[in-house]
């Protein structure tokens, strides 16, 4: 995980907010915000639980926001269960392969 918070002299940023780049646990990477109160706690290599509440009623759109950090033993056993449930599952992660967009002729219409 990396952290862009705009403390960092790295990273200039025109509001306050800290995102972070998550490798999700099937392996999809995702750049989300981190909750106001976790945002100078966070840093890079953390493990953390993302929120995906539906954002109001009746809305299908998840916030997608980090809300806790996991340190020591408890997240080493939340990738636990998490691994375990990829075997299970068969959710591996898919290797990586190079985009090739499909390839159709053009049809005109004059």
């Amino acid at each position: 995980m990396l952290v862009f918070s705009p403390s960092d002299k790295l990273v200039e940023a025109a509001d306050s907010s800290v995102q972070a780049l998550i490798e999700m646990w099937d392996g999809n990477v995702q750049t989300l915000n981190v909750d106001s109160n976790l945002s100078s706690k966070v840093k890079a290599g953390d493990i953390v639980l993302v929120d995906y509440t539906p954002v109001g009623s009746g809305q299908p759109i998840p916030k997608l926001a980090v809300t806790k950090i996991l340190r020591g033993e408890i997240g080493k056993k939340a990738l636990k269960e998490y691994d375990e449930f990829k075997k299970k599952s068969g959710r591996q992660r898919r290797p990586e392969e190079p985009f090739a967009a499909p390839q159709q002729s053009q049809n005109y219409v004059r």
